[in-house]
């Protein structure tokens, strides 16, 4: 059986940075002991880590202490070669100066004298010695750098245990400095501030050296004010005997101190043989089990972050995402009912009269469901006056008042569609249709209402254009002929359409709703969202009608629930545009197109008003 092996070469960095991640260090309460954890793929390699790492621990430190004795014994040694060569010549000049002078003994109180004079200088050159420790320590503090060895021990003056703590902990901080360095920067604030501490505590431990120093210099004084009083004394003696005593005295000074060092370096050869591990280990590195993954903190993180994720989800889309898109949405938002939803097509963008052109398509049968709708509306004597109006411009009042009238002519239904937008009349560009008399003469009392009724090309369909633009068009809303009209409408057909301005702009239709049966709100998805619809509620609150409904206009096939995966044709482009102001600057489909570029184009929705 083969075996396919993937070998990577880790950086040393990269190796450092996972195994500090993954390694914990705990205190156990009350104790001086450690308990270092570290989580790693392979249970044997985790082990061999921490039995490695252990190892190189204890070896640190026991390497730490060798150092620190052989530093120690480096420095005794160059004291005693020093010592040695003064002790040579002193010992020459004392042969030659008692040979040439003839001198055998000394007496007892000179002797004495002489013994004094050699304690006194003894403590004045072991003070000195201490003070060049002390010059010698100075030196190491001020330039210990990246240094991860103490100073020698002889630095460290006898029982001076303040002096001796500092410098431990002076020591552990550069080692913790140190191993810090590995996973960050110098301009990390954790290395920062311990570099701080670090310096305060140098800068505390160089005052204190002063601060011996002088006082080891008082000591000298002293001692020297003792040495100078048996100089006096001596200076009785005669002089032979005196110069004998002076050359002899520095002799046996040197001959102490020469003990004094022999005794300090065979205390650290013993001391040597006695350095023992101050760390050892209590149990060897053991496998805890598998840790990670976590199955049940995964289980629950991931429900809490689901939960958490739908909460964001469904937040945003109260706050952002208000749209209708359907009719099943519209009637969810509002207690009126919906006549129904006209699905989007591009075939509305050809042809004006689109259930007409594509009898087939799903436009023309949201249009047939509208229709059937009109039939559930309470029974008049005389035929019905329906109002189509909107809230805004371009959300397709005209267009869907056009092909309504014509589908219901389909029908078998006589009908006729009023032009009552006189503001900016868009049935005649619609339908290509053209007069110069129509309702603005109706309503100022110059024609007939039979007079201005123009069949169009769909049988039992006719319309009223609007005829001339007047001035006044909002006054011409409120003639007396206006509900005679209606009044003529109804006996002659059985279904009169208004299409009216929107009522969000002018109140032509505000006024009109009195006379009619009942309005059909247009609503276009690309403006329906909760303040739109919020607005054609007030609008509602507002009207006289009796029965008040909406159209959803512009609907796309695949968020209809009643026309998406059917056989019917799908989405339509029709483009409407009101000017910088209303009543200025109009058109639609492909004359605009032709005439604007693809101004007036709005991808799949009913924008004619």
């Amino acid at each position: 059986m083969k075996s396919d092996y993937r070998f990577v070469n880790h950086t040393r960095q990269w190796l450092v940075s996972k195994y500090s991640f993954g390694m914990s260090v705990e205190n156990l309460e009350f104790t001086t002991i450690l308990e270092v954890k570290v989580e790693d793929e392979i249970a044997e390699r985790a082990k061999m880590f921490l039995d490695t790492l252990s190892k190189e621990y204890i070896e640190y430190n026991l390497r730490s202490e060798y150092d620190i004795n052989e530093r120690t014994l480096g420095y005794i040694d160059k004291q005693i070669n020093e010592v040695s060569s003064t002790l040579g010549v002193y010992e020459d000049d004392l042969e030659q100066f008692m040979s040439s002078k003839n001198i055998l003994d000394l007496s007892k109180e000179q002797e004495q004298y002489y013994d004094e004079m050699v304690r006194y200088e003894t403590q004045k050159r072991q003070f000195e010695m201490m003070i060049e420790s002390v010059n010698s320590l100075e030196d190491y503090v001020l330039n210990i750098g990246d240094s991860k060895l103490l100073p020698p021990s002889f630095y460290i003056l006898e029982d001076d245990v303040f002096l001796k703590s500092m410098l431990t902990q002076l020591y552990n901080m550069q080692m913790d400095m140190n191993s810090k360095t590995f996973d960050a920067t110098f301009e990390n604030p954790a290395i920062t501030r311990s570099d701080s501490i670090m310096q305060l505590n140098r800068s505390n431990l160089l005052i204190y050296l002063t601060n011996t120093r002088n006082a080891i210099k008082d000591k000298i004084k002293d001692v020297g004010t003792q040495i100078s009083d048996y100089e006096r004394m001596v200076k009785g003696v005669p002089a032979n005997q005196r110069g004998m005593l002076n050359i002899k005295r520095k002799l046996n000074v040197n001959e102490k101190l020469y003990e004094f060092l022999l005794e300090k370096r065979a205390n650290t050869v013993i001391a040597r043989a006695g350095i023992i591990p101050q760390t050892k280990v209590i149990e060897r590195a053991r496998s805890m089990g598998v840790v990670r993954p976590d199955k049940m903190k995964i289980l629950y993180t991931f429900l809490v972050g689901g939960v958490l994720l739908s909460m964001i989800l469904v937040f945003v889309r109260v706050l952002f995402y208000d749209r209708v898109e359907n009719a099943d949405q519209l009637r969810s938002a509002t207690h009126l009912p919906v006549f129904g939803e006209i699905i989007a097509s591009d075939k509305a963008e050809d042809n004006y009269v689109v259930v007409d052109s594509d009898p087939k398509s799903a436009i023309t049968e949201s249009f047939r469901t509208v229709r059937t709708n009109l039939e559930y509306l309470p029974a008049t004597e005389a035929g019905k006056v329906v109002m189509v109006t909107s809230y805004r411009p371009n959300e397709g009042k005209t267009f869907c008042s056009v092909n309504l009238g014509a589908i219901l002519a389909k029908a078998g239904k006589k009908v006729l569609l009023l032009e009552l937008d006189l503001h900016k009349p868009k049935v005649a560009v619609g339908l290509g249709m053209h007069t110069t008399t129509g309702l603005s003469s109706i309503l100022v009392g110059k024609t007939g209402y039979a007079e201005c009724v123009q069949p169009t090309q769909i049988e039992n369909f006719s319309v009223i254009l609007s005829g001339p633009t007047p001035p006044n068009a909002s006054e011409l809303v409120l003639s007396k002929h206006l509900a005679g009209l209606f009044e003529w409408g109804r006996q002659q057909y059985d279904y009169v359409l208004v299409d009216t301005p929107p009522v969000g702009l002018i109140t032509d239709a505000l006024l009109m709703m009195k006379h009619v049966d009942a309005t059909l709100f247009v609503i276009n998805t690309r403006f329906a969202n909760k303040d739109h619809i919020k607005s054609a509620m007030e609008t509602a609150q507002a009207s006289t009608s009796a029965n008040f409904g909406f159209i959803l206009n512009g609907v796309r096939m695949k968020k209809s629930k009643y026309y998406y995966n059917t056989n019917y044709g799908y989405g339509y482009r029709y483009a409407y545009g009101y000017g910088s102001g209303y009543g200025y600057g109009y058109g639609y489909g492909s004359r605009r197109k032709k005439k604007e570029g693809d101004a007036g184009k709005q991808d799949g929705s009913n924008q004619n008003s």
